[in-house]
């Protein structure tokens, strides 16, 4: 399944979770699920199937992954020694587009990802080549020097959506970012039920 490209709101309203990484936009004025059903304000039952599908799409929508992609984490973060539900989350908060988001340079995780595909994005002093590289303590990323001074990154990054990681030293100026930790699983920055995730693969 390709990654999603349609209306972002209408992904919140379906799982009723705002997912800062997707959109910076809220269900705040129309916090019913879309459809005819929802408006009508018809209750259903969500079978324990739906609750596990609901969970897992958390993941795929806010860190902006193909269902393949999704799977093929798990079976990496299965294969990793430790609980596979906390690797799992780990694995999702190492790629660098998220990094890039999270240290304060984009708004949402697919303006990262743009970001990324234009060639914006050093990595070890050269283009980064893949949005969903994952990042290791004591690399650096930053900004192509001809891009630092766009107005939309110097406000972003002034003014990040969420509260950068402790460890995501970022460089002001150059707009480099030096991670000296990465985010853990305690900080996805959503409710998620990832024991539901792992029952919904391991089915």
């Amino acid at each position: 399944m390709a990654r999603y490209t349609g209306p972002r709101l209408r992904i919140i309203r379906r799982l009723g979770t705002e997912l800062p990484g997707l959109t910076t936009k809220t269900a705040a004025r129309r916090p019913n699920p879309p459809g005819h059903a929802a408006a009508g304000k018809r209750m259903f039952k969500v079978s324990e199937f739906g609750l596990r599908l609901r969970e897992k799409q958390k993941l795929r929508y806010h860190y902006g992954v193909t269902e393949r992609g999704l799977r093929l984490l798990y079976q990496k973060a299965y294969g990793l020694p430790g609980d596979t539900g906390r690797n799992l989350l780990s694995l999702l908060e190492s790629r660098l587009d998220n990094l890039v988001w999270r240290a304060g340079l984009t708004r949402t995780i697919p303006a990262a990802r743009q970001l990324l595909a234009h060639g914006h994005v050093m990595l070890a002093g050269h283009r980064a080549k893949s949005a969903g590289q994952h990042i290791k303590v004591g690399q650096i990323f930053s900004v192509r020097e001809s891009a630092r001074n766009r107005e939309d990154l110097r406000l972003t990054v002034n003014s990040p959506v969420l509260e950068r990681p402790t460890g995501l030293k970022v460089d002001l100026d150059t707009l480099a970012v030096t991670v000296e930790a990465l985010p853990g699983p305690e900080q996805v920055p959503f409710p998620v039920d990832i024991q539901k995730v792992i029952e919904f693969f391991a089915k």
